[in-house]
């Protein structure tokens, strides 16, 4: 009855045309159990095969295996591995209303279960698998932690190739942190030439242009960007610069300068004037080449 385990079951389905056909041609309640019991999935240490071969042996049995309620009412008096129907398409479509039960979906559930006794309380019944027949195929079920794990090692995939498409693209600089795209500041041209112009010139440049493939026009665009960005930020550095030299650079932190070594710094003149007076005197003080000096006062 069961096949061979090498392979996880939860990857191959059975079906068995053969077997369907000695049974009558088609799945009902009565047989339903025993076309499972050919298959890979069925266990012959279970409930199922034993009452199965007493039957065959016993007369007394016989009446066990004719019918699936009889059958199934047995089992539930034994204690162990049993597979039980779950679900039956004929029988929901009999209960169900009219229009669902002229149309069965033939589709039956198959539960593989552990059956425990209890003295004073009722069995303890343990899901241990559930297959599912479609047509004359049966299938098993994955449990949840396949369908979970499936599902995370998707999502880690996923997320690995985001990640390496993602983790070259970041830019920095210190005046703009980390950017995807290259910050590209505004030519001072481009403000004095109108919209209309600006659009035109890139159409005539952008149909002029034959489109290479799109890894080498981002890799052109990025190294465009980073060459821009670099010269431009280099010359508003430079203009900073002489811009703080010529506002600042004839100031000192004091007005009376120190001369000496670290430790030791002693003032040089601490009786000079400040140098407000300093330049008032500098002013009034004669030129080289003129006529002579100040004339003292009459006494």
């Amino acid at each position: 009855m069961a096949g061979s385990q090498d392979v996880a079951l939860e990857e191959v389905f059975w079906r068995s045309p053969q077997h369907l056909q000695m049974m009558g041609g088609y799945l009902h309640s009565n047989n339903i159990l025993f076309y499972f019991a050919e298959s890979p999935f069925f266990d012959a240490t279970s409930n199922n095969a034993s009452l199965a071969v007493q039957a065959s042996y016993n007369d007394a049995f016989r009446h066990f295996v004719e019918t699936r309620e009889a059958f199934e009412s047995r089992l539930k008096t034994m204690q162990g591995l049993e597979f039980m129907v779950a679900y039956d398409p004929l029988q929901a479509a009999a209960q169900s209303e009219a229009a669902f039960s002229q149309e069965p979906s033939n589709i039956w559930v198959v539960r593989r279960q552990m059956r425990r006794k209890r003295t004073g309380m009722d069995d303890e019944v343990i899901v241990l698998g559930v297959y599912y027949v479609v047509g004359d195929c049966i299938y098993m079920a994955p449990s949840v932690a396949s369908v979970v794990g499936n599902r995370v090692l998707s999502v880690v995939a996923s997320l690995t190739k985001l990640l390496n498409t993602a983790s070259p693209l970041p830019i920095f600089s210190p005046s703009y942190g980390h950017t995807y795209t290259p910050p590209i500041p505004k030519a001072l041209d481009s403000f004095s030439q109108p919209s209309s112009q600006l659009s035109s010139q890139f159409q005539q440049s952008k149909e002029a242009t034959p489109m290479p493939d799109i890894q080498a026009q981002a890799k052109a665009s990025l190294a465009g960007a980073s060459t821009s960005f670099s010269s431009n930020e280099e010359t508003r550095n430079l203009t900073e610069a002489l811009a703080l030299l010529s506002r600042y650079g004839d100031e000192f932190m004091d007005e009376t300068p120190l001369v000496g070594e670290p430790g030791s710094f002693i003032f040089s003149k601490a009786s000079d004037a400040p140098s407000s007076t300093r330049q008032v005197s500098r002013e009034n003080a004669p030129v080289p080449g003129s006529s002579g000096a100040v004339p003292a006062k009459a006494e």
